[in-house]
């Protein structure tokens, strides 16, 4: 576990996107939701229009990130390696317009990289592979 993100109140045990508990769980609310794609939406929507200065709390900016990795993937242009069980989701629940969600999830996750708590705390932990991870997924999305 990173010693840095273990003082939140959820943990984890890696910098890959799903490598915490929040975005676990949210990958499974995904999964099993009626309109998982609404749910990447709000989750992405939620971050994106958070007000200049408020700094994204680490749950919110883990499962923002996981809903990024959904649009990614249904783009075509998943994390190496691929998570799998959003590759196959990805592939059975194609959305409408995954273009559209393109720019906020975008949005969300260069909002997470500049002003996050999970950002402050994999800077604190001296760990520069999160980061690593993350310009991926921003390089991904554009």
């Amino acid at each position: 576990m990173n010693e840095a993100y273990g003082r939140s109140t959820r943990g984890a045990w890696g910098a890959g996107t799903f490598e915490n508990d929040d975005a676990g769980d949210f990958l499974s609310e995904v999964v099993e939701a009626p309109d998982g794609w609404a749910l990447i939406r709000n989750t992405l929507d939620a971050v994106a229009a958070a007000a200049p200065g408020d700094e994204v709390e680490a749950p919110d900016a883990s499962r923002a990130l996981a809903a990024a990795e959904f649009v990614a993937s249904a783009r075509g242009k998943p994390s190496d390696p691929p998570e799998e069980e959003v590759v196959a989701w990805c592939g059975d629940q194609a959305p409408k317009d995954v273009a559209a969600l393109a720019v906020p999830a975008l949005v969300a996750v260069r909002r997470i990289r500049s002003s996050s708590e999970l950002k402050d705390l994999w800077d604190e932990s001296g760990d520069q592979e999160w980061a690593g991870v993350v310009a991926d997924l921003e390089k991904r999305l554009s």
